[in-house]
């Protein structure tokens, strides 16, 4: 772990992290965020944007992880008023909770942040590798390289946070971030297990079935995991190798189908057919059955009538 005159010990572990003290703290200097978007049991993703200024993050009471997507070279970590440290496009940090640091930005860069609390950990480490989390402590990380988690921001920015098949994707996604950072940026670091095998074909059938009956709802993958009794990790690398596709894949499938077969249905309209099938809104149905069949929901169905 780096220390400087800055770092403290950490405070003791606090129940309720659900805070998001950081972005507090960004409004605070004057930030809105891009976008945020909130997930299960209080993970957030958010994607700022920053010109210049001081920034301070006085013992935030939860983790963070902070991936730089677009320059960077100007936003400099201080200690004692000097810069320590300046950033780069891909660079990596990851505040522990109770961790302090001063920033310094003089030009325009744009940065990632994933929010997530000790409750995140220990279910990580209980359910990938069935260890116990006592005393696991993440290790402070301030512009590191880390061309894996580099990628990974790429392609946050990439993606429509809003559209309907994207808050499954983003929730697989950030179960994803929470393996990285336990399984290398701990203080006892981890190899995630090898998956192996395939789902059982009663499993299988199992999910087909209550997928189907629930493509009107919101679907998480740690739901869809627990119906056969797996960790999210395990899940979703046994879920791929059983169908051929990650899981939130699979449900999108599944609910264009299903609009699909309803469209050839006199009575039915087009709104109401995108609440059924687990879309948001009918703009969000379109866009998605367009890019996957062609056409609009309209237009395919004026082809079969």
């Amino acid at each position: 772990m780096q220390k400087d005159s800055e770092s403290a010990p950490h405070p003791p572990k606090q129940p309720d992290q659900s805070p998001r003290d950081m972005a507090d703290t960004l409004r605070t200097a004057g930030l809105a965020p891009k976008r945020m978007l909130e997930l299960e049991q209080g993970r957030t993703l958010a994607l700022w944007q920053n010109r210049q200024g001081e920034v301070r993050y006085e013992r935030p009471r939860h983790h963070a992880l902070s991936i730089y997507i677009d320059k960077g070279e100007k936003a400099g970590r201080v200690v004692n008023g000097k810069v320590v440290s300046q950033g780069f496009p891909g660079a990596v940090c990851l505040f522990p909770a109770g961790s302090r640091s001063t920033w310094q930005i003089g030009g325009r860069f744009e940065f990632f942040h994933f929010y997530f609390n000790d409750r995140d950990i220990s279910q990580c480490a209980e359910q990938v590798w069935d260890a116990s989390p006592d005393h696991l402590q993440l290790s402070e990380l301030y512009h590191a390289k880390d061309p894996i988690l580099a990628q990974a921001g790429k392609l946050l920015t990439l993606s429509d946070w809003q559209a309907p098949d994207q808050n499954m994707a983003m929730d697989h996604l950030s179960q994803w971030l929470l393996l990285q950072v336990v399984s290398r940026h701990c203080d006892r670091q981890k190899t995630p297990p090898a998956v192996t095998g395939t789902l059982s074909l009663r499993y299988r059938r199992l999910l087909q079935e209550r997928i189907d009956a629930q493509l009107s709802q919101p679907l998480t993958l740690a739901e869809m995991a627990s119906w056969v009794n797996l960790s999210p990790y395990h899940f979703a690398r046994l879920f791929r190798a059983s169908f051929g596709c990650a899981p939130y894949q699979y449900v999108q499938e599944q609910r264009l189908i299903r609009a699909k077969e309803l469209l050839r249905r006199r009575g039915n309209n087009i709104t109401g057919i995108a609440l059924s099938c687990g879309f948001n809104d009918s703009s969000q149905f379109s866009r998605s059955f367009k890019a996957r069949f062609g056409t609009t929901p309209s237009g395919y169905r004026a082809e079969q009538l």
